[in-house]
């Protein structure tokens, strides 16, 4: 078995080298920033009524999965990052593992909102929140961590069926940071990735993180776990709606409540329900395992060490595609040229440029330069 590696708590995940780190991580990163640029192009490259059904139906299994995965390995990567306090159990090593969660969630929480003028559909802040709650519960046991993870997406239900009708809250409307208020109400639960329920992905990864991830057998637990995750969810939605047993609930007392329960068995990013959760965690269980297996092998970790170097410089390349990749798009794609095989496309090329910058730079310094600058600043 592969020499087990311990990660140094004043390194995080995403600024670690490569040597302190499973690069199997990396490329499910790197898997989840591909997914995350097809569902972010996708808002600006529009079908063409010409485009086949498979064709939209592809791009559109896109939506909220990629970014719930990228949130799961975000997880994964904060339980290495306080590995040490696990196995030691010192004080000074808790302290330094809870001080870097909360610099660095303090850092890309103003990154985030600053981002927020360009990108209304901003990750970051969101991120910066999940880091910060993170330092809280590390040194949680990981069956506090995983029923910790189910309260947080039970929760979501409860704001979605009390706070609308009780205090008129449009959910639909994101709200802006214009108060604090808002600003509170977008991070927990009008948001695009808000706490309730997205913190639950995070938790998920943080448990997952503690187990050995280099052992073949867990890899395949993960991948059962996904694939069992995805199927429940999916005959739970089945039962309910297209089965039509939500209509047995008897009207006379449930009857006004019933458009918001649909809601809440569907398994769309939005509203994220449960269901959504579960779809979500399966797809990111299903990711991390084949990337860890495609990884295991040195010869294989060899020929994909372009796309591992591309996970290791995610941050950078998640502010660069939107920079250069929605600006561009959104300025010069001409509308007739807009069609789901020109999302393909422009998806495709923009992630073997952003491989092909990764590995290039990855050759003269060990960090990407966001990945540098956080830490200049923060460490």
């Amino acid at each position: 078995m592969s020499e087990v590696r311990e990660f140094d708590p004043g390194l995080s995940e995403i600024t670690a080298p490569a040597a302190a780190r499973l690069e199997g991580i990396d490329f499910a990163r790197a898997v989840a920033f591909l997914g995350m640029m097809m569902v972010n192009f996708h808002i600006y490259i529009h079908n063409a009524d010409t485009d086949p059904v498979w064709a939209t139906q592809l791009a559109s299994l896109f939506s909220g999965r990629a970014a719930a995965t990228f949130v799961f390995i975000a997880g994964v990567g904060t339980a290495l990052l306080t590995a040490r306090w696990r196995r030691t159990r010192d004080q000074t090593d808790r302290r330094s593992a809870r001080l870097s969660l909360l610099k660095r969630g303090l850092f890309l929480f103003i990154v985030g909102v600053s981002f927020r003028a360009q990108w209304p559909y901003d990750i970051l802040h969101f991120y910066g929140a999940y880091l910060a709650l993170a330092a809280l519960v590390f040194t949680l046991s990981a069956r506090w961590i995983i029923l910790l993870a189910i309260l947080t997406a039970c929760g979501f239900v409860a704001l979605y069926l009390a706070l609308p009708p009780l205090t008129g809250i449009d959910y639909w409307e994101s709200p802006g940071f214009d108060a604090p208020g808002a600003a509170i109400r977008d991070v927990f639960f009008t948001g695009h990735h808000p706490v309730f329920p997205w913190f639950a992905f995070f938790l998920a990864g943080l448990a997952v993180g503690r187990i050995d991830l280099h052992k073949p057998a867990n890899q395949w637990r993960l991948l059962i776990g996904g694939v069992v995750l995805i199927s429940l969810a999916k005959a739970i939605k089945f039962a309910a709606l297209d089965l039509n047993y939500v209509k047995l609930m008897p009207v006379e007392e449930w009857g006004f409540a019933l458009p918001y329960i649909a809601d809440l068995l569907g398994s769309s990013a939005y509203p994220p329900t449960p269901i959504y959760v579960m779809f979500g965690l399966g797809v990111g269980l299903i990711v991390l395992s084949l990337s860890l297996m495609l990884c295991a092998s040195e010869s294989r970790r060899k020929l994909v060490q372009p796309v591992i170097h591309a996970g290791q410089m995610a941050l950078t390349l998640y502010l660069g595609h939107v920079f250069i990749g929605v600006t561009g798009i959104e300025w010069f794609l001409p509308r007739e040229m807009e069609s789901t095989f020109w999302l393909y496309g422009i998806v495709i090329a923009f992630f073997i440029a952003s491989v092909v910058f990764a590995t290039l730079w990855r050759t003269h310094f060990k960090r990407g330069p966001v990945e540098w600058a956080m830490r200049r600043l923060v460490d």
